[in-house]
């Protein structure tokens, strides 16, 4: 009798399971690798969304205070237009003093 053609289905069998747990070792360490590279992913991305979380809440503050900064450039926008009409007319009245100060002169021939 041949052992083999005997015990072929058993042979067969230990065979099928010795690559059967080879392969759930392969599939097991495998995972690991993978769980392990998500959770480096995980806190990289945390770490990000920390950051853009700050700068959201920077921007909210910023945008809180819009109003109250528009308001404000409006009050130094009409101090100012005040102050340019002022000059304008210290300006008017300068070129006017400055003309009746040269008035004399024309009569001098200067």
């Amino acid at each position: 009798m041949d052992l083999l053609a005997d015990n072929g289905p058993a042979i067969a069998a230990i065979a099928f399971g010795v690559l059967v747990l080879a392969g759930l070792i392969v599939l097991g360490v495998r995972a690991l690798m993978l769980w392990r590279a998500i959770k480096a992913a995980k806190r990289v991305v945390e770490t990000h969304l920390a950051a853009l979380t700050a700068e959201a809440d920077r921007l909210s503050a910023e945008l809180a205070r819009l109003p109250e900064r528009q308001a404000e450039l409006q009050r130094a926008m009409a101090l100012l237009q005040s102050r340019i009409l002022y000059a304008r007319v210290l300006a008017d009245h300068a070129g006017e003093a400055m003309a009746t100060l040269r008035a004399p002169l024309r009569y001098l021939g200067g």
